[in-house]
């Protein structure tokens, strides 16, 4: 794939295959959105007393050692970015608060593309409400900057403590990664590496087996 489709497909996963022996074969087939009737859910049991995290999917790989994959994810851009210049690029992802309480840091499987010399490091962060709409709602709180990592598996780590961000267990939140004007983030060329358990190998019963397939999302993160 040449660097100008790269650039057309820029929303789209940065690896979709990485075997050139995938490309040969059919394509994961999807589903697409559920039609019928939806019925209710019954309800959870109760949880246990929350400890930990608020969220969190950076397992550990002990095939890797690292936290996350950086087999694929999604390109966080400013619009001064060195791989696809005047494209920007947010991305956001859900979790569900596994506790009630006031978040001190958010840590993210976020680093330089390695792709280009990028002309700034820097993202912001900020924590929304959930828009009902499978989109983000309303920001709580104040956004904070926080530095790309320099390559995988490093982490970039917010620091919340004094944004004045309090969330509410078993309710839905959105963390929202943008670039922002200033010279710090305004050439950001960055990406949001998918968490270990976006993984989504496929088998078409064709005699080839299970296909490794990095989905890109989620991307890997924690509340803490």
């Amino acid at each position: 794939m040449n660097s100008l489709t790269m650039k057309k497909i820029i929303l789209i996963p940065i690896v979709i295959l990485a075997c050139g022996t995938a490309f040969a074969q059919q394509a994961k087939i999807r589903s697409g959105p559920y039609q019928g009737p939806i019925v209710p859910m019954a309800a959870p049991a109760a949880p246990a007393v929350a400890s930990g995290p608020f969220y969190s999917n950076l397992d550990i790989n002990t095939c890797t050692n690292c936290r996350y994959s950086p087999d694929n994810g999604y390109f966080i851009l400013g619009p001064n970015n060195c791989y696809s210049p005047g494209a920007t690029q947010w991305i956001s992802y859900s979790f569900l608060a596994h506790k009630s309480g006031t978040v001190n840091t958010v840590q993210l499987a976020i680093t330089d593309s390695g792709f280009c010399v990028a002309g700034s490091n820097q993202f912001t962060v900020a924590i929304y409400s959930d828009a009902c709409t499978n989109t983000p709602g309303t920001q709580i709180g104040n956004a904070v900057v926080a530095t790309v990592g320099a390559a995988p598996c490093a982490l970039a780590t917010a620091n919340f403590s004094g944004a004045g961000v309090s969330l509410t267990a078993a309710t839905r939140y959105w963390v929202v990664v943008t670039t922002s004007g200033l010279s710090t983030q305004i050439a950001t060329t960055a990406v949001w590496w998918n968490a270990n358990l976006a993984q989504a190998p496929y088998n078409l019963n064709d005699g080839n087996g299970w296909i490794a397939f990095p989905a890109a999302s989620p991307g890997g993160f924690a509340v803490n």
